[in-house]
């Protein structure tokens, strides 16, 4: 038998305008009551973004895009058709971005179920 969890938005999706530098903190907050520790990512512009993640905005640090022999922040493809789910803070929570050129990066709060 397969084990299969159910996610649903839990808040409304929000939009950053990313560039070649750190975009500011972006508050995320969800819209329901139930828990939310995940987020829905889709990076519609051409280049790839990275992305990092943190409770409180003073913790959040500046995302990198990774190079060869370098790590860096969870990246994202450049032109994605689907969106990914990865796990998050539990919200409300803060996001920061970057890319390698420019893009618009959507962010949706969602919950498993």
């Amino acid at each position: 038998m397969v084990n299969l969890e159910a996610i649903r938005p839990s808040g409304p999706t929000y939009a950053l305008d990313l560039t070649s530098s750190a975009s500011a903190a972006l508050l995320i907050t969800p819209s329901t009551n139930d828990q939310t520790n995940y987020v829905i990512l889709l990076n519609t512009g051409t280049d790839k973004a990275a992305v990092t993640m943190a409770p409180e905005s003073a913790n959040l640090v500046t995302p990198t895009i990774a190079s060869t022999g370098n790590s860096g922040s969870f990246v994202l493809p450049g032109s994605m058709n689907f969106p990914i789910v990865i796990a998050a803070p539990k919200g409300p929570f803060y996001i920061k971005g970057i890319s390698s050129g420019t893009n618009t990066l959507y962010i949706t709060p969602c919950q498993a179920d």
